[in-house]
This record gives structure tokens, C-alpha cells and sequence, in this order.
């Protein structure tokens, strides 16, 4: 007896094709409830709506997970501040003696933005009033916040060693211990998702001013200097901002390791920088980002040899 055998149609025949040639990739970020988080979600559907990658994002509890997964190539990218990649990949700072050589940039996205946060009715007014107050500290899982933290206060004229500490892990944790009361500040990016749900949580919040010396901007250089100061203009997305408010920022990029093949990394930043209107789409803080100023030099951090090729190619460089 003969059988009819059914086929698949042309089109499920062209997905299966599809899916077996796309290539999966690792792209690190901070983990969910961060405006990292947020946004490499963003970056990930944009590159794979338009080109042949499929990206998954991985959360992790700070930087140095981060750094250390595509560093030894369990993940491809990353997406972090310009500020930790380049010091970890010469080895300076908290990195002394623990360098990690595999880290480039492969793209230079926008100014990410930080601020201290107090309750909207905190006595504090100013960093200067930080002084006797209990301020996160330590930072195991997420080391980078010790950097911006510190030049944040340096900004103000304060040091740790003018505030009460309290051991943290990570941002995270550290504005659960803000909405218990534990401390009288927590720091975080503008625009986080959670930023808003502590906002909610106790009745409002404040940014504190940043600028607040003539020499406030310089004295954050002395601590790092990719830092610099930018405004951020109220928006609904944005808690405790009333009104033009400078904060810290420094350079967010897309990293990558120097295992990623040259076409991958090509075909990834290709898809990010020829597609803003569906970054903006899927998160606001994207009209920041200038095509035009996606191969920024980034003077301590080398760029994959593919992205510096794209970046010439395209008249950036």
C-alpha cells in the first residue's frame, strides 16, 4: 500500500531554513528592574528584527559578572558605561592585578545618566548635607558604583569618610534598603523602570543637585575621566525631576569580546546603528543616541577590529 507522506509548506520549509542558519548570541547586561536591562531588551529585538542573530540577554547581579561572562566568552556582548569595561580590560582600579585583556567596544550608544535620590520631603538638600548620613557602600556584585559613587560625592566636596556606610550588594538592593529606611539615599540611573516603583513606594522623590561647586565637574574628572555632567528635562518616565536638572553621566556602550567573530559583530552594530526609530519605539531614553556619534574614539578602550573597520567604512571614524 502506498502512504501519503505530507511535506512542509515553502514557508515553514524557508522559517526552518532561517532557524538553522541564525546564530544565537549572549548579550550581558545588569538584571531585570535595571534601565540596562530595559534597554538591552530593547537592543536585542531591533537585532534581531534586522538581521539574521538571534540574541539572548542574560541578567547579571552587577559588573563584574558581566565583564568576567563575555571576557571568557560565555556571553558575545555587553552592555554597560564606558568607565568599567576600560578599566577592567588594562587592569586599573578595582581591576589591579585582575585584568581582563578580551574586552572591546563595539559601539558608543549615548550619555548614560546617574543621580542620587532622596524622599521628596528629605531635609537633604545638596550633596553637602550628605555628611553624618547612611549612605550604601561596599558594592560586592556590582563594583562599578563605588567609582561613581565616590566622584558623585567628590562632585559635592564629600568622601566616604564623611558618611555613615552600609554594606550593599547592587543597586537593586540598595533601593530596597532606601524604601525600608535603612539609608537616606540611593543611586541609580534616571529613567529606571524601578526608579519609579520606589518613587511610588514613598511618596515621591528628589534628585539631589550635582553641580553644586564652580570646580564640581573637574573633581568628578580627577575620579574618572569619562565622567562629565548633562541635563535631564522632566518627563513622565522620570521620577523627581521638576525641572532642568545637570547629573552625572558618562558614555554608555554596546562591548564585545574579541571571540566574537568579525561578521557577528559587523552584522550586531549594523543592526543598532541604522535602526533608531525602532530603538526609540521600544524605549525613549533612545533619543539620545546620535547614529553620527556611534564610533566615538573611546580613548581607554580599544574597539573590535570589525567595528573599527564598520565605523571607517561609514565615514565615523
Amino acid at each position: 500500500m502506498l502512504r501519503l507522506i505530507r511535506l512542509p509548506s515553502l514557508p515553514v520549509l524557508a522559517a526552518l531554513a532561517c532557524g538553522a542558519s541564525a546564530q544565537t548570541i549572549g548579550f550581558a547586561t545588569l538584571q531585570p528592574g535595571t534601565l540596562l536591562n530595559a534597554q538591552a531588551s530593547v537592543i536585542a529585538k531591533v537585532v534581531q528584527d534586522h538581521s539574521r542573530l538571534q540574541v539572548r540577554v542574560i541578567g547579571y547581579g552587577g559588573d563584574t559578572g558581566i565583564i568576567d561572562a563575555v571576557n571568557s566568552g560565555t556571553a558575545d556582548f555587553l552592555l554597560l558605561d564606558i568607565g568599567e569595561p576600560a578599566e577592567a580590560q588594562r587592569g586599573e582600579n578595582v581591576w589591579k592585578g585582575n585584568a581582563k585583556p578580551n574586552l572591546r567596544a563595539a559601539l558608543t550608544l549615548y550619555g548614560f545618566q546617574m543621580a542620587f535620590w532622596v524622599r521628596k520631603d528629605s531635609p537633604v538638600q545638596s550633596i553637602a548635607d550628605l555628611k553624618g548620613k547612611h549612605v550604601p557602600s561596599d558594592w560586592v556584585q556590582q563594583t562599578s558604583v563605588i567609582t561613581h559613587l565616590n566622584a558623585l560625592l567628590a562632585a559635592g566636596g564629600v568622601t566616604m569618610n564623611d558618611v555613615q556606610k552600609v554594606p550593599t550588594v547592587n543597586v537593586i538592593r540598595a533601593s530596597e534598603d532606601f524604601k525600608s529606611g535603612k539609608i537616606d539615599l540611593f543611586f541609580f540611573a534616571v529613567g529606571a523602570p524601578k526608579v519609579q516603583e520606589i518613587a511610588a513606594a514613598v511618596g515621591g522623590l528628589r534628585v539631589l543637585p550635582m553641580e553644586v561647586l564652580p570646580d564640581s565637574e573637574t573633581r568628578m574628572k580627577r575620579i574618572r575621566p569619562e565622567y562629565y555632567f548633562s541635563t535631564v528635562n522632566p518627563a513622565p518616565h522620570i521620577a523627581g525631576i521638576d525641572k532642568p536638572t545637570k547629573v552625572q553621566t558618562i558614555d554608555f556602550i554596546i562591548g564585545v569580546g574579541t571571540h566574537v567573530e568579525d561578521e557577528v559583530v559587523r552584522d550586531f552594530i549594523k543592526a543598532v546603528h541604522t535602526n533608531k526609530k525602532a530603538l526609540v519605539e521600544g524605549h525613549p531614553n533612545f533619543n539620545a543616541y546620535d547614529p553620527s556619534h556611534s564610533g566615538k574614539v573611546q580613548p581607554r578602550l580599544a574597539y573590535h577590529p570589525a567595528a573599527e573597520k564598520y565605523w571607517k567604512e561609514t565615514g565615523l571614524r
